[in-house]
């Protein structure tokens, strides 16, 4: 069955969805021969306009005034789109915006997607920008508005043209591997229920049993990685085929669902989750003050290592170790240059004084404290959320609004080295217990 294409491109009041709406949309449907269709239209956002984004699109406040506001065009667009494949160029900032003023209205607006920027690398390669106007310069294709709507979506339909001539497999290769194939046993309306926000997730079979424990800063997005159909593994595969529902729990915050995620894991044993390792960060930093003059060393982790400062791979504790050099020996990431700035170091201060700012810049970077309290975000807004630390070992997470809800964590080892790689990451919040 012959595909349509629904190219489509907006314009909003700013980059972002939270805070801002779309000030004007163009639609163009394409059966991959032709426009079958064409519908475009300033939109009255409600809001303000900056003046920044009125001299990017020449879109102001006095021409969206008697402008149709979103939910008056909403049925348009879902009939103009309704069976297409949603094509744009970045499809997700399009995509994600309409789907945020859908949602607004109590409507879950979903379609099957393809990204010209995507399709365009793959195709196109060798461009040194793929921005809408760069590649559209560079192949010839005229844009009669930039940053209208209805200008960069009849100059996205020109890409795509260009890029389905490329595809020597057929246009359907481009949409099948975008599909979802969602389990037999599980009820579509489960899945597109599940939110876009951090936390973990449960899947269970048709018996009931739990069979794998997930986690993510985006619930739903890693859900849909499970329901690939182009998937290899047949432990893959055997997991989507079994699954037939899922339950969430949201955590506010990445590192509160990682470290959630872990406990459960090691609490509840699901059958398809990987067996938890003591070497998931097998490398270990330490500062030996047995050289002259002291030294920082990788070691191989041992299980009873708090592991303060362990990392997943080589590449990582380098990178760890050159900060520390380059912190106080004003040096590039070479370590060549490390070693003509450590000796000239030397030679000009002496060992006393290079040994004592190793040894501090190292423990900077080290929690001073083994019991504290890390704020991280709560999962809706007015809400807080600690996680409780005590001699080093994450224990429980505090969500506070206007009633408390504390979750004990099943500690282990690898939560540890999570939390303290986190912490030299993203310089979390501390306090006193």
């Amino acid at each position: 069955m012959e595909k349509t294409y629904s190219i489509i491109d907006i314009e909003t009041t700013g980059g972002y969805r939270s805070g801002n709406k779309i000030t004007e949309i163009a639609i163009i449907n394409f059966n991959g021969s032709e426009v079958v269709g064409q519908f475009s239209t300033l939109i009255n956002p409600e809001i303000s306009i900056p003046y920044g984004i009125t001299r990017l699109t020449g879109i102001n406040n006095e021409m969206v005034r008697d402008a149709p506001k979103f939910y008056e065009v909403a049925k348009k667009i879902v009939e103009m789109t309704e069976g297409n494949i949603f094509v744009a160029h970045n499809v997700f900032f399009d995509f994600n915006f309409i789907k945020h003023e859908f949602r607004e209205l109590g409507y879950s607006f979903n379609r099957d997607k393809l990204c010209t920027v995507r399709l365009a690398r793959q195709f196109l390669p060798g461009h040194e920008s793929y921005s809408l106007g760069n590649i559209c310069n560079d192949l010839g294709i005229n844009i009669t508005a930039r940053h209208r709507a209805l200008g960069d979506a009849l100059a996205t339909v020109e890409l795509l043209k260009l890029i389905l001539s490329k595809n020597e497999f057929g246009k359907e290769q481009f949409v099948e591997s975008k599909k979802l194939n969602i389990p037999k046993d599980l009820d579509r309306s489960v899945y597109e229920s599940l939110p876009e926000k951090p936390g973990v997730y449960y899947f269970y079979s048709k018996e009931g049993g739990l069979l794998y424990i997930g986690k993510s800063k985006n619930i739903k997005k890693r859900v849909a990685s499970h329901f690939r159909p182009d998937m290899k593994r047949k432990k893959d595969i055997a997991l989507k085929n079994a699954v037939a529902n899922i339950e969430f729990k949201l955590m506010g915050s990445e590192l509160a669902a990682l470290l959630f995620e872990n406990s459960q894991i090691a609490q509840l044993r699901p059958p398809y989750n990987v067996a938890l390792k003591s070497s998931y960060f097998p490398i270990n930093v330490i500062l030996c003050e047995k050289s002259n003059p002291f030294e920082l060393k990788r070691t191989t982790l041992k299980n009873d290592d708090t592991g303060l400062c362990s990392f997943k791979n080589k590449n990582n504790s380098q990178g760890f170790i050159n900060n520390i050099y380059k912190s106080f020996l004003n040096t590039g990431q070479d370590s060549i240059d490390f070693e003509t700035k450590k000796s000239q170091f030397l030679n000009k201060f002496g060992e006393e004084l290079y040994n004592n700012l190793l040894k501090q810049n190292f423990n900077r970077l080290i929690p001073k404290k083994s019991s504290f309290i890390l704020q991280l975000a709560g999962r809706k807004r007015g809400e807080s959320c600690h996680l409780m630390v005590e001699d080093y070992v994450p224990k429980r997470l505090v969500f506070d609004s206007s009633e408390t809800e504390m979750i004990d964590l099943h500690s282990t080892p690898q939560m540890q080295r999570m939390l303290f790689s986190y912490i030299r990451a993203l310089d979390l919040r501390e306090a006193r217990l």
